[in-house]
């Protein structure tokens, strides 16, 4: 992925076959379920309360992932879509 710009797109590192596994993959790590991660795509929306386990993951480190990046993020999100 060359340019992270939507909280979606943190998400699709994960990537893996197909979208279920992604997710999947992602909660593991992060303590989510697969059906959380996947309202969090659906809403391109992370809640801060996930940001320090997204940010200590292989994939958001080796991606550039940091606080400011999702705060960055965050801070372009209408606040209707964060409800």
């Amino acid at each position: 992925m060359s340019e992270i710009t939507s909280f979606r797109d943190v998400i699709e590192l994960w990537g893996g076959r197909d979208a279920h596994g992604a997710r999947i993959a992602m909660g593991a790590e992060v303590g989510a379920t697969a059906g959380t991660v996947t309202k969090w795509w659906q809403r391109n929306w992370i809640p801060p309360e996930y940001w320090s386990a997204i940010l200590a993951t292989d994939n958001a480190s080796a991606a550039g992932v940091t606080a400011d990046l999702l705060t960055a993020l965050a801070a372009r999100e209408p606040a209707e879509v964060r409800a």
